[in-house]
């Protein structure tokens, strides 16, 4: 297990994360004809207070592509919309992708501040499953009309009904939101936690997931509990990545070749509702078509082609995302993802906390990759979902502390210990001869 550390959150990560996740977006405001969240107010503050540190950090290639993605999706948009309508959406997509990761890059400086950031977003899932629980039971938005009754602004929901409860979203603008932040962290929370903690965390992150009723959240949670018992049986297994990998794809070749589903559509039958998996699959089908009469730029979302019993909205992360801003930024971030783990991978360490942080981290990632083909990362996901890739790279860049090194508190403790005392630390493990002749003269 992960030894516990007395590092904490750094406290911009911790007013990041708090103004991401736990702000409702009715407590927003507008200045002018810009709509702002209180996250998008600090990210831009914040911004300006972090570019004097990039230039210390020595970048390297998943950086770069994480970086490429940021600009060419804001380029993207610019070519589609124009100069004028693409500020806001360019600027907002920086603000979010390319700001957050840069934090997490720049601030997350040792092992021990990425154990604390993952507790602190445990407590997070513990109180949104908390908060979700009587909001899905008493099917009443608490929150979100609190926050309204300060602001008056009103975001809309849709209070659908499944499996007995109302759909819970607790501090997010959809119930899906909520349920992939809460199931999200499942492996994280798995490979940092103590037998004992775990049988405490694991059903709050289970509780957090249910109460959103949805089947995306559900799927990653599957997920990863599946990859977690197939790294169990494989540990033994030489080159098991190698293998493993072969297999899946593999295994995807023959769905899209012999099935008549493909990924998409086999991914997409894991659903509480039947006609999603139908509506799901048909998205892919017809949104691919003009993806790829606009494969570097993409297009307009909101008028790509389908017939008329098909709604607008487009339940794939990947999908949507090559539509607005084309197939090369779906590539560049895959790669900046993959240099990550190729990174973490090659790194022969020992030391048992970043093991199973890596373990947890990639394990995580895979859920996510999946998981984004049955529903698009919207609203406070999109920067959460940066965050979790900086998190990565902030294991794979900092340097290790030394295996053979005792944890810094326990070597305060020593230093403080009185040099010359019968409870000061022995340094052998026989005593001197002198006290051993008191001791028998005794």
């Amino acid at each position: 297990m992960v030894a516990p550390t007395s590092d904490k959150v750094p406290v911009v990560i911790l007013i990041l994360l708090i103004s991401v996740i736990m702000v409702p977006v009715e407590l927003g405001f507008n200045i002018g004809p810009l709509f702002f969240t209180w996250s998008k107010l600090f990210l831009i503050i914040f911004a300006f207070v972090m570019l004097p540190k990039i230039a210390a950090l020595k970048l390297q290639i998943y950086d770069w592509m994480f970086i490429g993605h940021g600009l060419w999706s804001a380029t993207a948009f610019v070519v589609i919309y124009g100069p004028g309508a693409a500020v806001e959406r360019s600027g907002t997509y920086i603000l979010e992708f390319i700001v957050v990761y840069l934090a997490a890059r720049v601030y997350l400086t040792n092992i021990g501040q990425i154990q604390a950031v993952i507790r602190l977003l445990f407590i997070m899932v513990l109180v949104a499953a908390i908060a979700a629980l009587p909001e899905a039971v008493m099917r009443v938005r608490y929150i979100h009309n609190f926050a309204t009754s300060i602001t008056g602004i009103r975001y809309r929901f849709d209070n659908e009904v499944r499996m007995g409860i109302m759909r819970a979203a607790s501090f997010f603008e959809h119930p899906i939101l909520h349920g992939i932040f809460c199931s999200s962290l499942f492996s994280l929370v798995w490979f940092t936690s103590t037998l004992r903690q775990r049988i405490l965390r694991v059903p709050v992150i289970g509780l957090g997931t249910f109460l959103a009723a949805s089947s995306a959240p559900l799927l990653i949670l599957m997920l990863q509990i599946m990859l977690l018992g197939l790294e169990r049986v494989t540990r033994r297994i030489k080159r098991r990545v190698m293998i493993i990998t072969s297999i899946a794809v593999g295994g995807a070749a023959f769905l899209n070749i012999f099935s008549g589903r493909g990924v998409v559509g086999f991914l997409a039958l894991v659903t509480l509702n039947p006609g999603t998996a139908y509506t799901r699959r048909s998205q892919w089908e017809f949104g691919i078509d003009d993806v790829m009469r606009h494969p570097i730029f993409g297009f307009d979302t909101p008028t790509w082609t389908r017939p008329f019993w098909l709604a607008g909205s487009v339940d794939n992360y990947w999908l949507f995302m090559m539509m607005r801003s084309g197939i090369p930024s779906v590539l560049l971030l895959a790669g900046a993802a993959y240099f990550i783990w190729s990174r973490l991978a090659r790194n022969e360490t020992t030391l048992p906390a970043f093991r199973q942080m890596r373990m947890g981290w990639g394990l995580m990632m895979v859920a996510l990759i999946l998981g984004g083909a049955t529903v698009a990362y919207f609203g406070k996901l999109q920067p959460l979902f940066a965050f979790y890739i900086g998190l990565g790279a902030a294991l794979a860049s900092n340097p290790l502390p030394d295996e053979n090194q005792p944890l810094p508190e326990a070597q305060a403790v020593q230093d403080r210990s009185p040099r010359y005392s019968r409870f000061a630390p022995r340094l052998a493990k026989t005593p001197p001869p002198l006290a051993s002749h008191r001791a028998r003269k005794l």
